[in-house]
């Protein structure tokens, strides 16, 4: 594990837990609830500058082999999911399997995962978690921490909607109900 993801690990926010939780009993009581619960938690956990559609930040990320990309470079799409996960996170790891049932390119091209990692570590680790045939998402490697400290994140993993250059909304934690993840994402991907 690299010494920002041991570092980032260990934060928690009181925030996530809470979603988490929320999302949890939610599983319980059904998809069609989870989906709407999880839909208006996008909205309700969101910070109010994420409400307010604030502009992505500057930051850098590596490739795979090892060249610099700056955040705003990251995808053609103009509209995306970023999801940034950890190797040794089980719940990140979960989060990159969800990735297993999409079969389509257009989709796929719509995720941008973002690994706490070197590059090419961070191509391994989301390669390793899928199964071959899986369309390969665009994957970036944060081991200086740089996305994390600008995108001021708590935690791991966390899914953001970006459209146009702004973050629209996000969603941290343990997200157990792959259904309601991939709902959420597919919509958002899909728009």
């Amino acid at each position: 594990m690299c010494s920002i993801s041991r570092q980032l690990a260990g934060e928690r926010d009181e925030r996530r837990m809470t979603v988490s939780k929320m999302i949890r009993w939610a599983a319980g009581v059904g998809t069609a609830a989870a989906t709407l619960l999880t839909a208006s938690l996008i909205v309700a956990s969101a910070p109010a500058s994420a409400i307010e559609q604030k502009p992505l930040p500057a930051f850098s990320v590596a490739q795979g082999d090892g060249s610099a990309v700056l955040g705003k470079d990251l995808t053609r799409a103009s509209q995306y999911v970023l999801i940034y996960v950890a190797p040794n996170c089980r719940p990140c790891d979960r989060l990159v399997q969800l990735l297993k049932n999409w079969k389509s390119p257009e989709q796929v091209a719509r995720v941008v995962f973002i690994v706490a990692d070197t590059g090419a570590n961070a191509a391994s680790y989301v390669g390793s978690l899928l199964p071959q045939g899986t369309a390969a998402p665009l994957v970036y490697g944060d081991d200086k921490g740089d996305a994390y400290r600008a995108l001021k994140l708590t935690g791991m993993p966390v899914i953001i909607g970006v459209r146009s250059g702004r973050i629209m909304w996000s969603v941290s934690g343990v997200l157990n109900d792959a259904t309601t993840v991939q709902s959420v994402v597919r919509t958002w991907v899909t728009y």
